[in-house]
């Protein structure tokens, strides 16, 4: 049985990963009411973002292959008591994908200090989910020296951290050609459903607008090859990965570390080794719940969340 989930597992990211030939319309009931829409220009590449709210700066980070509508829970709430930022990293959402071959979790972190540092925010909270927890991370740690104020908290959400093999499906990923052979064989749509069950410990909570709307984002031009280049590039080097681990006791600020508990795509584990290693933490586990918290329970992640900004 293992052996047929890993297998089911890995064909489902391989076929989000083809994408289709023509973008799809984005679907009727998408509501982007996440504040005002911008762009700014990262080294000639349109990076889009929404910005709402008025008070201390908070900076929402997705993961892979998501885009700021994994956030749509939280940005209303937080907005009532804070300045929300809420990006689309390079080559997601409806930021531009540049085929320049820069998408490792590093070349992100660059960006999204850029961004900060033109903003000129101080004060920051920075929360990633998954992939944008190791993003948070990495942005905090270029900060911190030049400048220690810039953030004072961090919030990582089901975020791996911590050396691990790709998922069987994104190791097909990496393979020249085999996507183009088999992405005719299903459609954007199905693939983003059957991930997006993956992803949640209550399969049935799944909703026909999420698929539609990832079926969507995952049809635009440009983002098989941006998860290709990002699967190659998702895991760093041994050298690099040992010396990020290194820094975790060296974090002075309050970080909030959210899990559900059963994830399956990165294990409850991660999260306990995140708690042990990184001071000044702590660890809020969501029974009944797998990798997408701010999704599949948005209630007690943003009750977490609110709790700790508070304090």
């Amino acid at each position: 049985m293992r052996l047929i989930n890993l297998f089911t597992t890995g064909c489902l990211i391989l076929f989000q990963a083809a994408g289709c030939a023509h973008a799809q319309a984005p679907p009727a009931t998408l509501i982007q009411d996440w504040g005002r829409q911008k762009t700014f220009d990262y080294h000639g590449i349109k990076i889009n973002y929404y910005e709402a709210g008025q008070g201390p700066p908070v900076i929402l980070l997705h993961g892979f292959v998501a885009c700021a509508y994994t956030w749509r829970h939280l940005i209303p709430p937080l907005a009532e008591q804070h300045r929300v930022f809420t990006l689309d990293l390079k080559g997601h959402g409806y930021s531009d994908r540049p085929a320049d071959g820069h998408y490792a979790l590093s070349d992100q972190a660059e960006m999204v200090a850029d961004f900060i540092q033109r903003q000129g925010r101080r004060d920051l909270v920075i929360m990633g989910h998954s992939m944008g927890g190791v993003i948070a991370l990495m942005t905090y740690l270029k900060l911190r020296d030049p400048d220690p104020g810039c953030i004072n908290k961090l919030v990582l959400i089901d975020s791996p951290g911590y050396p691990q093999k790709l998922p069987w499906g994104l190791r097909l990923v990496k393979i020249p050609g085999l996507n183009r052979v088999l992405s005719p064989l299903l459609s954007t749509r199905f693939a983003s459903a059957l991930v997006l069950k993956k992803c949640y410990y209550n399969k049935e909570a799944v909703t026909e607008e999420q698929i539609d709307t990832y079926a969507y984002f995952g049809s635009l031009p440009g983002t098989a090859a941006v998860v290709r280049q990002t699967t190659r590039q998702l895991v760093p080097a041994k050298n690099e990965i040992e010396a990020l681990i290194a820094q975790y006791q060296t974090i002075k600020v309050p970080v909030l570390i959210i899990w559900g508990k059963e994830d399956d795509v990165v294990p409850l584990e991660v999260g306990e080794k995140l708690k042990r290693d990184i001071p000044n933490s702590q660890l809020v586990v969501l029974p009944r719940c797998g990798h997408i918290p701010p999704e599949e329970e948005p209630l007690a992640t943003r009750e977490a969340i609110l709790d700790f900004l508070k304090r």
